[in-house]
């Protein structure tokens, strides 16, 4: 949150420009952020509250009202030191002055380089813990992705077998359906005389045949059936064992359309 706003002028006339205070900052990141737009160091400039150089200091905080306006004076670098005096012409020995460290043209420290910031960065370990830490996560969501495929394809499967069991229910009610169309047939056939003879015996024998095919229909439905769900409760379907086939049913079926046929050409059997 922005509490105010500061106007620093550049000793000189060089420059001038306005400082935004937020609440919570402290004193070094607003000393920074005044010395890089200035271009010095953050321990290399002092304010004053007018331009004379020897003016009242006034350091640089939040707390200094908004609309203040400060002079900022660059400190001078220190005199340079006088060369080595030469060696003298006899033997003795002589100490080399040591080279001082070089500086920037405002007396402040140079600036250190990426690679050398990045050196202490890489020997603490924090980049092997970030990869670890980076490795950790995508083994939790690969984790996470595959529980939740498998608990998809688990509801699918359920759903699927749900749909095979309706479906062999369905299947049992087309069996009672036709056990019911046959035990209808078989009276309709008592119900017809036949001529003496061979329409009397084909009769009897096709009014048999339809009682058998009724108790042959609910017996191969009621097994089939039986059969499917068994199969469906194992978790591993398996080749079915116990179908019963279909073809004594249709056998049956097929022997008394032909001598339905034959005898209601022949005119054998009647009302």
């Amino acid at each position: 949150m922005v509490v105010g706003y500061l106007t620093v002028d550049i000793a000189g006339g060089a420059d001038t420009f306005t400082v935004e205070v937020v609440r919570g900052g402290d004193e070094a990141s607003l000393a920074r952020a005044v010395g890089a737009r200035a271009g010095v160091a953050s321990d290399s400039f002092f304010l004053t509250r007018g331009s004379a150089r020897g003016g009242v200091v006034v350091p640089l905080t939040a707390a200094l009202d908004s609309g203040t306006r400060l002079t900022l004076h660059r400190q001078h670098p220190p005199p340079p030191s006088p060369p080595p005096s030469p060696p003298p012409s006899g033997g003795g020995n002589s100490s080399v002055p040591e080279s001082e460290p070089p500086s920037g043209g405002d007396g402040s420290a140079p600036e250190a380089s990426p690679l050398s910031r990045a050196i202490p960065f890489l020997r603490s370990g924090t980049l092997s813990k970030l990869s670890d830490e980076i490795r950790d996560l995508r083994e939790g969501a690969s984790a996470l992705y595959h529980q939740d495929s498998k608990e998809a394809l688990t509801q699918l499967e359920q759903y699927s077998r749900l749909g095979s069991m309706l479906a062999n229910e369905r299947t049992l009610l087309a069996w009672v359906r036709t056990v019911l169309a046959v035990v209808r047939s078989t009276f309709a056939f008592y119900a017809l005389e036949g001529t003496p003879g061979l329409g009397e015996s084909s009769l009897s024998g096709a009014t048999y045949l339809m009682a058998a095919s009724a108790i042959v229909s609910f017996g191969t439905g009621a097994v089939r059936y039986a059969s499917v769900a068994d199969l469906l409760r194992e978790k591993a379907i398996r080749r079915p064992t116990c179908r019963v086939p279909m073809t004594p049913f249709l056998l049956i079926v097929f022997t008394v359309t032909i001598m339905q046929s034959a005898a209601t050409f022949g005119g054998a059997w009647f009302k």
